[in-house]
């Protein structure tokens, strides 16, 4: 896709919706694929495979002072993320470089989509899940750590887990560019037993290196739209910080039933979308 020029309307379009999304990112801490990724072929009807790219490509720009900040802070845990990577890099390229090359096919345009809705679907299945898990009594969290504590004394396994894992997620990421966040913060603290901070930081580390990817290999299809991306880029570091700041303000619990409405709302209407 060429870089694409569009008049005020479109303009303040974008720049509406990036503000939008950017808030979300900064009340909740999701949105960079699982919102844009929606907008892009609801709002602006783009292909599917065009939104791919373009939301790869926003959903790094909008990480990686994020990804900075916890290098300084020391918040990664590189060896799960390496290992992580080991598994997702191959997948992603792979994944990526397939759906690339069907630009021009319509019928698996609209398969893609639908595949997209159900990844939407799985993300908020998940995120239900390991709401579930913390708001449940000691009786689970015994569970979730036990499973931790066995993988870690289990090293063989811990880490052929890790790469299948990685691996499942970058290829999701290569096909969708959703996954950066509602799926791989909860496999990190169930699987690998992460403090929050370090579970934040590797999964941002982790999201930056297979959104750039992706994002690179879909802009060497020129299926990448620039201008959209720099406009709600913009929008976005507009209204994150304010974001955040009113996050404070609302309880946990909250905040995910937000995103996991918005989540809902986004896959019900690309499924409407896919049907027509």
């Amino acid at each position: 896709m060429d870089f694409i020029l569009f008049d005020l309307v479109g303009f303040m379009i974008r720049l509406f919706v990036g503000g939008g999304i950017g808030f979300c990112i900064g009340l909740t801490g999701v949105g960079g694929g699982v919102l844009m990724l929606p907008a892009l072929t609801l709002l602006f009807g783009m292909d599917p495979i065009a939104a791919v790219g373009t939301a790869s490509l926003y959903s790094f720009l909008t990480k990686v002072s994020a990804t900075w900040h916890h290098v300084r802070l020391k918040t990664i845990e590189w060896k799960i993320a390496r290992r992580f990577l080991i598994g997702a890099i191959p997948a992603n390229i792979t994944v990526a470089l397939w759906i690339s090359s069907h630009g021009s096919d319509e019928m698996f345009n609209q398969s893609l989509k639908a595949f997209i809705a159900g990844v939407i679907c799985f993300s908020l299945l998940v995120m239900l899940a390991n709401s579930m898990i913390k708001r449940s009594g000691p009786a689970l969290r015994v569970g979730e750590h036990t499973l931790a504590h066995y993988l870690a004394n289990h090293q063989i396994l811990r880490y052929g887990l890790n790469v299948v894992i990685g691996a499942f997620v970058g290829g999701l990421i290569g096909a969708t560019s959703i996954g950066g966040g509602v799926l791989i913060i909860p496999m990190l603290i169930i699987v690998f037993g992460l403090s929050a901070s370090r579970t934040v930081g590797t999964s941002i580390f982790i999201a930056v290196v297979l959104t750039l990817i992706t994002a690179s290999i879909y802009s060497s299809g020129k299926e990448v739209d620039l201008a959209t991306v720099i406009v709600t880029v913009l929008g976005s570091l507009m209204t994150v910080r304010y974001g955040s700041k009113l996050s404070v303000r609302f309880p946990d619990r909250l905040l995910k039933w937000i995103v996991m409405g918005l989540m809902l709302a986004t896959m019900l209407l690309m499924v409407v979308d896919v049907m027509r």
